[in-house]
This record gives C-alpha cells, structure tokens and sequence, in this order.
C-alpha cells in the first residue's frame, strides 16, 4: 500500500486551485518525488464561494490521470461537497464509496445529522472535510462523538496540524485521515509525509481505510 492524498484541487483551471495545467505535471512530480503514489482530486461542488467548472471536472480528470500515470502515481476522482440546506446529495463518490463534505464554518446546517444519514443510507461514508476549521465544533463536543459514533469519518489538514489547530483533534485521537487539501502549495505533499510519520495512529487509519 503506498501513500494517500485524499483531498487536493489540483485539476487545472476547474475551481479554486491555483494550477494551470504544467503547474499540474509539476505538482504531480514532487508528490512522486516524495512517496505519494495515489491521489484523489476533490474539486468543489455547490459551494457558493467558488465557482467550479461542473462540465470540465471530467475531461480533465481523464488528461491529468493519464499524465499521472505516466510518472507511476494512481489519480482518482472525488468531490468535495458543500451540504447547506439542499434535500437532495449528489456528488462524485470517491472508489464508490466515500463522500468528502464540508460546510459553512461558522454554523452547521439545520438537518446536519439528517443529511449526512441521508448519505450513509445510500452506501456512502462521509469524510468531514477541514474538520479542524469548524467554529461550531470542537473536539470534546458530544457532537463530535455522535459523527464518529454514526461512521463518518474526520479529515484533518496537514498545514492545521503545523498550526496547531488540528492538534486537539489529534491529541484525542479523532483524526481518521491526514490530506493536504493541496490548492497548489508545493510543501504540501512533503508536509503531508512527515506528518504522517509524526502520527502513525493516523498512517495506521488510513492503511485500514483504503
């Protein structure tokens, strides 16, 4: 099993990612470089603060998959999806089976367990995106345990843990995934490696994950 990046924007030129298309060859690159041999590219979708290329997402994915598999490294796609008040879920299932969500970070949705139930009755696990971003979440919430208790699952980001506002989650061991959330910051990837070291309770997760 090789290492995961289960959160990145690195589809040039479809939503807030900072890649034109060599800057995308070049990132795919260094994640080689650093022992990263499967990524999943997350671009955004319904959120109401980027603007995404819905109709490119595709196409895209099918070139850079081929241009990663040129340098040895697996690309997969996902979404990550921003749950507001919307009745209906649709995004792209990452291997079928797991749905990167986010929200709005300074209040949860109305029917936030509703929705995500809504997701796991229909196969998928969710992934709560940044979970360390969340101004109305807090790791010694109840909260927080009845996610986890319901089977979602909490992703971190790798620059929160070097600014230590993912370290609580940590320290409690409520982390599950480790990702770069890569919008084209070429330290990431390293950044990603060493935490992963820093965290073998987390690497070990993530090796039962996928």
């Amino acid at each position: 099993m090789g290492l995961w990046d289960v959160h990145s924007h690195l589809l040039p030129e479809i939503d807030d990612g900072y890649l034109d298309r060599a800057g995308c060859i070049r990132m795919l690159e260094i994640y080689r470089e650093c022992g990263i041999d499967n990524i999943v590219v997350t671009p955004h979708i319904y959120n109401p603060f980027v603007r995404t290329a819905i109709e490119r997402i595709r196409p895209t994915f099918a070139w850079a998959k081929e241009s990663a598999e040129a340098l040895g490294i697996a690309l997969h796609l996902g979404s990550e999806l921003y749950v507001s008040d919307q009745d209906v879920l649709r995004a792209i299932p990452i291997a079928d089976r797991y749905v990167l969500v986010e929200f709005s970070l300074a209040l949860p949705p109305q029917r936030l367990m509703e929705q995500l139930k809504q997701l796991i009755d229909d196969g998928f696990v969710p992934i709560i995106a940044h979970v360390e971003r969340y101004l109305w979440l807090d790791p010694s919430d109840a909260l927080v345990h009845r996610l986890k208790e319901m089977g979602c699952l909490l992703q971190g980001n790798v620059d929160a843990v070097e600014s230590g506002d993912a370290l609580p989650y940590l320290e409690a061991e409520l982390i599950d995934i480790l990702a770069t959330d890569n919008h084209g910051n070429e330290r990431l990837p390293l950044c990603l490696v060493q935490m992963m070291e820093k965290w073998p309770f987390v690497k070990k997760r993530m090796e039962e994950i996928w």
